[in-house]
């Protein structure tokens, strides 16, 4: 039989390490060491680790804190939209029509895009998922083979499953014009991102030249003052722009040394794009539509008769295999509001946000430090403890979800794993071992997720810092330093 010898050593009012005297004073090194740096003097630290069939934490630091996790909420969000609509879950978009068809082929009526929710429509990026234009051709098929040659209406995109509001209220001007600020629909297409491709100057400072934009997006302009930065200086450009907007604002560098670089911005409308681009397909196709498309909110009653097709996503585990391993904002805030779907009836952020409240109180963690404002983590008004990140990670390991939770996070030294983590630890322990959601935001940094000690038992744990002076990097070999020490854990029999 196997035991651990337990020692408590307090460090600080707020510290408590209880693991055996090598692996104590290894992490208690790594935080003294860590506590006088400059980019932790000032700032918020978090640490909480525990076996996930044991209430004793292993590792306490301040975790009474509530800090702002970054992406590292997503693990929320995910676990609490497995809880309530399951593994196998799929989003469904329908296609119908209303009024009659004539002798001609004419549809005296509208083709109407009902959406539901999916945030994978027009992406290939999951399997299962076809990209837009192999999704629109084969909607052109099936109207095809009702005998229509024409349409006397409109392509109509109904977007009433969700409520209007496109991105939560705390998003920042910076982020929103941006891919990773897109907006979230009932009807969203090609992750609701288009890429805006750049001529660079010759030297550091030299205006760019906006070469093309795919896919093409209608009356939306842009005034560029994004200039050349130096070689290999990565993507620096933003853009600004709000949902509705047409009119974007481009700033910041672009690298020199490349013939074109090319950055992803938010499309301002989806479900009007998704509508014109279908309309765009079909006149493409020989069905030409006579009236512009358009947008309503208001809930519909079809009739099933004159369902033309019903579009599928992949099932929600490998949505959020992507979406955790590759950290994707819409994919989740998509996710949050079918939750509030699922759990009050109401496709909004603040029935999801509820609902990720409701299953952390089912599954029994106390949320006495909750606060939220989306479901990704962009927000950085959203304040969770490292201590309830933990208990939620060491409690859903009963649940049946679990596996396809687990298979969701990076794994730590896998070059062949999708996520971020391929280099870390290699030559340690945590190397295909440590599972890692991590969160970045400005100033934060955070690191969550599941490691095995010597002996093969789980951990979980949660660390984050807040208000960080410098690099993030800094806080990633702190981090990394402190997961290696959990995995080097040995129990005695």
């Amino acid at each position: 039989m196997k035991k651990i010898i337990w020692l408590t050593f307090l460090v600080a009012a707020f510290t408590n390490i209880n693991l055996t005297g090598q692996n104590k004073s290894g992490i208690q090194s790594i935080i003294d060491n860590a506590q006088s740096t400059k980019t932790l003097k000032h700032a918020q630290w978090s640490l909480y680790a525990k076996y996930v069939d044991d209430d004793a934490a292993l590792l306490d630091y301040n975790s009474q804190f509530s800090l702002a996790p970054a992406s590292g909420l997503k693990l929320f969000t995910t676990a609490a939209a497995l809880y309530f609509l399951g593994e196998d879950f799929q989003f469904e978009t329908e296609l119908y029509y209303d009024g009659e068809i004539d002798e001609q082929g004419t549809l005296n009526g509208n083709i109407i895009i009902v959406g539901g929710g999916d945030p994978t429509l027009g992406s290939d990026r999951v399997a299962g998922s076809e990209n837009m234009d192999e999704l629109f051709t084969g909607w052109t098929e099936k109207i095809k083979q009702l005998g229509i040659k024409k349409i006397h209406g409109a392509i109509i995109a109904d977007v009433s499953h969700f409520d209007r509001i496109p991105i939560p209220r705390s998003w920042i001007w910076e982020d929103i014009g941006n891919y990773y600020g897109a907006a979230a629909s009932a009807l969203s297409i090609t992750e609701n991102t288009y890429h805006l491709y750049f001529k660079p100057g010759n030297s550091v400072g030299d205006q760019t030249t906006v070469l093309r934009i795919e896919p093409e997006i209608p009356n939306l302009t842009f005034e560029n003052y994004i200039t050349t930065g130096a070689e290999n200086s990565g993507d620096n450009g933003y853009i600004f722009n709000a949902p509705g907007n047409y009119d974007a604002v481009l700033r910041g560098t672009i690298p020199t040394g490349v013939s074109e670089f090319s950055i992803k911005g938010s499309i301002p409308e989806p479900p009007l794009f998704a509508a014109l681009s279908f309309t765009d397909n079909l006149n493409a196709n020989g069905i030409i539509v006579s009236q512009k498309p358009t947008v309503v909110s208001e809930t519909i009653i079809y009739d099933d008769s004159k369902k033309i097709a019903v579009t599928k996503s992949p099932m929600l585990k490998d949505i959020i295999y992507h979406l955790n391993k590759r950290s994707i904002n819409l994919y989740t805030e998509q996710i949050l509001k079918e939750i509030g779907v699922k759990a009050f009836g109401e496709g909004s952020t603040a029935k999801g946000i509820e609902g990720i409240e409701k299953f952390l109180n089912e599954i029994g963690v106390n949320t006495e430090g909750f606060n939220l404002y989306d479901g990704s983590g962009l927000s950085r008004s959203n304040m969770i403890t490292t201590k309830m990140m933990t208990e939620m990670l060491a409690k859903i390991t009963g649940q049946q979800f679990y596996n396809s939770f687990y298979k969701s996070l990076g794994v730590a030294g896998d070059p062949t794993d999708l996520g971020f983590f391929k280099s870390w630890g290699r030559g340690t322990k945590i190397a295909g071992n440590a599972r890692i959601k991590s969160g970045l935001i400005n100033r934060v940094r955070s690191h969550s997720g599941y490691v095995n000690d010597s002996d093969g038992k789980l951990i979980a744990y949660s660390f984050i810092a807040n208000n960080i002076n410098g690099s993030h990097r800094t806080i990633d070999k702190l981090h990394r330093q402190i997961l290696i020490e959990l995995a080097n854990i040995k129990q005695l029999d």
